[in-house]
């Protein structure tokens, strides 16, 4: 079965790059420094291969830049600007692939990923979400992806939010160690509420091999709707990364096995860059 490849990390591999990444904006920094270095990562996933690409605005967010310590209508203006220039990188290295590459639109929760209890609530983060989804909803865009999501809670609050715009919206989870979703809610249970809500698209991301199998082998029996994935290849040691990570070739391995279960969309997270997209390409053409 032909599968549809994604892109890899671009945290990791602008870390490659030199780059220092820090909370609250991380890879948001290098729009503003070195943006030519975004479209180089956009490019190098195309040539290897992908064929979705993921806008860098994963913390290009009102929130985001009110956390770096700017003021509310400041914070709204310059997230904007970063939205829209990260939008335009990923559409000029489209355009000039000269390839059908779609763009996916990356939207995260609102407060850190891996800290769930930061969640301030749907009614306190309805207007920072809107304003982000009005920026993300730009005309060069193909779809919304919600990514990294780590409660239930929010996912179904942004959800409503993001159905609002004529756009198709993949909803993808960062999962605990027992495959459901970060905080511990029903991974299950969410993702037939949000199929039945009208996305188009749910799976996960930013999480180990294992734990990414399992949920979409619990999910393949739950919905009927295009499943995701794009795991995280980095070994880890007690709760640390560990510079090790998968080869490109043990995670084709890992991927033949998850496209058995019939998932349509495989890219890869933390720790990734090119050659793991290259390597996957390089089996889906034979």
């Amino acid at each position: 079965m032909s599968i549809i490849i994604l892109d890899s990390a671009m945290g990791t591999r602008l870390e490659e790059m030199g780059h220092k990444l820090t909370e609250p904006l991380w890879s948001a920094t290098v729009l503003q420094s070195n943006p030519e270095d975004i479209v180089k990562i956009h490019r190098e996933n195309i040539e290897a291969g992908a064929q979705v690409i993921t806008t860098n605005t994963f913390r290009t967010t009102p929130y985001a830049l009110h956390k770096a310590g700017l003021s509310g209508v400041d914070a709204h203006t310059r997230a904007r600007a970063l939205t829209l220039l990260a939008i335009r990188l990923a559409w000029k290295t489209v355009k000039e692939s000269g390839k059908d590459v779609k763009i996916a639109a990356s939207i995260a929760p609102l407060a850190d990923s891996w800290r769930p209890e930061e969640f301030p609530g749907n009614i306190i983060s309805r207007p920072w979400h809107d304003a982000q989804l009005d920026n993300l909803a730009h005309h060069s865009t193909d779809m919304l992806l919600l990514e990294t999501m780590n409660s239930a809670r929010e996912a179904k609050g942004l959800t409503e939010l993001a159905l609002r715009y004529e756009k198709p919206v993949w909803v993808s989870f960062a999962l605990n160690k027992e495959g459901e979703i970060y905080n511990g809610d029903d991974l299950v249970k969410t993702a037939v509420f949000l199929e039945k809500r009208g996305v188009s698209a749910i799976g996960v991301n930013c999480s180990d091999l294992k734990s990414s199998q399992v949920a979409l082998t619990n999910l393949k029996e739950a919905v009927s709707i295009p499943l995701l994935v794009y795991p995280n290849v980095e070994h880890t040691v007690k709760g640390k990364k560990n510079p090790g990570r998968v080869s490109p070739e043990d995670f084709v391995s890992w991927a033949n096995e998850v496209k058995e279960l019939g998932v349509e969309f495989i890219g890869a997270c933390c720790g990734s860059d090119y050659t793991h997209i290259k390597a996957l390409a390089e089996q889906n053409d034979s």
